[in-house]
């Protein structure tokens, strides 16, 4: 439990002992105040004045009159319907002493002991290009892995590659039609593959017999039986050596690799099962399961020239996941576009007796300024485009401010800056809204971005640097203006936000805690001289100020992010 948890333990005896038997608050009653001067806990009298049948301005008073003060507590003022905690110095002091213990542990907790839940993200299609609307389900994926893994869940992430689409098909007859003799050096296989697709999309729109012989190759790789195989097997090899790259250059976690080709034989036979226990059901020579009484309209399992579809191997895949891991909970990073189908997938899987816990971590799609992306015109921002631009953008900007620094300097600063302009602007968003996304914007080292992040990580690690001293003192005494204030109870909720991003499955919510901890953090180095305060003062700002470094390091962490010491 965290210092934070225990204080507010503390001030919830306080508010029950005060209060008698006749109303039992509860945690989610101890809250931060609507403002900042209205003390650092609050406890809101509403309820309690409609059970009392009082105003919660009297009550709040009453209430604030019965309580004692003392450690962690300087006071209790009744403000309004509110009744307002203060903490003192020896609160702040035990938040310093508790980072200053646990380091790159703090805010960890063991929530998640003994439970294993299983997260599916990296999905990319094979034969088809990796686009700036991958690298959102990519990272938010791995930062989730992160997040649950410091609470202790035993997390099995996996990847599910989908090898057999009708993407694929057309892949291969574009090949064989157009381009049979080429030859195409290993550094522009993907791309070749992708301008393959878009050019197929584009030219076979109105081509029915082109449709017809992509149909057959379709089921030719179903089947894995035919003339088609053999470049097929070829060319996704292509596409899965890059994919492990990538995501090793990422530094994704991947415990275990799906691919739907490997699902066939166990889809078919599920299908089959469905269709004895009369749960799926023929339509005009489809095979589905109908459920239009929730309102999720029709599961299409096979299609009437007898494919499977993606949905159906999902059926599969989830036994096959159950079989080897038996998680107790499977979570799905699937972008919103898919929600319908997730929907239709577990209740599917309700009907077939699954019974493990299923959820949707629906993100929405990234944008450009221009507009939507797509693979099948060849409007989209590349991967490898987007992690070179910022790159070279990066290295630009930082030689400006250090012309003096050597050339491997040089480029091991930028790319980490240029990387944590793409991982924090992919997480920053909540998951539910699009991001349009903007080079500039990005790599601004202002604002809510990852630069000004690690700007502020290395501003701390310089004042380190210039203190000349690694004593500090883990007292509060003089930590008492607003800025301070401010600054240490930002740190003290650090372990809460994190367990909050680990339960909603929200990220974002580390990113933007990030954000505003570096923003107090200026504000407080900007207006109040540290290296220059009289002894106590300084030993104490400077603790303040290593303890905001470490917790910037540990989110930052959790969010892919590399800290350097300066900029």
């Amino acid at each position: 439990m965290s210092v934070a948890q225990e204080a507010k333990q503390h001030i919830l005896q306080l508010i029950k002992t005060a209060v008698g038997k006749e109303y039992t608050p509860s945690m989610d009653d101890v809250m931060r105040p609507p403002k900042d001067d209205m003390g650092d806990i609050a406890f809101p009298c509403f309820d309690l004045a409609r059970a009392r049948k009082q105003s919660p301005q009297e009550i709040a008073i009453e209430l604030s009159a019965n309580m004692e003060v003392g450690g962690w507590i300087k006071q209790v003022k009744a403000q309004g319907p509110y009744v307002n905690f203060y903490y003192s110095p020896l609160f702040a002091q035990a938040v310093l002493q508790e980072i200053s213990e646990k380091r790159e542990k703090y805010g960890t907790s063991n929530v998640g002991a003994q439970k294993s839940i299983m997260v599916e993200y990296a999905q990319p299609n094979t034969h088809k290009a990796i686009h700036v609307g991958h690298v959102r389900n990519f990272l938010v994926g791995q930062a989730l892995v992160q997040v649950l893994r410091a609470q202790r869940y035993h997390v099995i992430p996996v990847s599910y590659i989908n090898d057999l689409g009708s993407h694929v098909a057309k892949v291969v007859w574009g090949i064989k039609k157009w381009h049979q003799k080429e030859e195409i050096i290993k550094e522009d296989r993907v791309a070749f593959l992708a301008r393959v697709y878009a050019e197929v999309s584009q030219k076979i729109e109105a081509d029915e017999g082109a449709k017809q012989e992509i149909a057959k190759i379709f089921q030719e790789l179903e089947s894995l039986k035919g003339p088609s195989v053999a470049l097929w097997k070829k060319t996704r090899k292509w596409s899965v050596d890059y994919f492990k790259a990538l995501f090793k250059e990422l530094g994704l976690p991947i415990d275990a690799w799906y691919f739907e080709s490997d699902l066939v034989v166990d889809t078919k036979n599920i299908v089959e099962d469905l269709i004895k226990k009369g749960i799926a059901i023929h339509s005009d020579g489809a095979w589905l399961v109908d459920l239009q009484s929730e309102k999720l309209g029709v599961n299409l399992l096979v299609r009437s020239d007898g494919t499977l579809l993606y949905n159906a191997k999902d059926l599969a895949l989830a036994f096959r996941k159950e079989e080897e891991y038996h998680p107790m909970q499977s979570l799905y990073v699937i972008d919103a576009r898919q929600s319908l189908a997730m929907q239709q997938l577990f209740s599917t899987l309700k009907r077939m007796g699954f019974e493990k816990e299923l959820a949707h971590v629906s993100y929405e799609f990234v944008t450009t300024k221009e507009g939507a992306m797509a693979s099948r015109t060849g409007n989209v921002i590349l991967y490898e485009e987007l992690r070179d631009r910022l790159t070279v953008m990066a290295k630009e900007e930082t030689k400006k401010r250090h012309p003096d620094w050597e050339e491997k300097k040089l480029k091991k600063t930028a790319r980490a800056i240029a990387f944590s302009a793409m991982r924090f602007s992919m997480l920053r968003q909540d998951l539910e809204k699009k991001i349009v996304f903007d080079f500039d914007e990005a790599l601004a080292f202002e604002g809510c971005t990852g630069p000004y992040l690690l700007y502020t990580y290395a501003r701390i690690q310089s004042l380190k640097k210039k203190a000349k001293t690694s004593k500090v003192s883990l007292s509060a005494d003089h930590l008492n203006h607003p800025l301070e204030h401010a600054l240490w109870m930002s740190l003290a909720s650090y372990p809460e936000v994190l367990f909050a991003a680990s339960q909603e499955h929200q990220v974002s919510f580390i990113a933007h805690y990030l954000f505003d901890l570096s923003q107090k953090f200026s504000a407080f180095y900007n207006e109040l001289s540290v290296l220059q305060a009289p002894g106590g003062t300084r030993e104490e700002r400077l603790a303040l100020a290593q303890a905001t470094g470490q917790v910037l390091q540990n989110g930052l962490t959790l969010l892919g992010i590399e800290t350097i010491p300066s900029m």
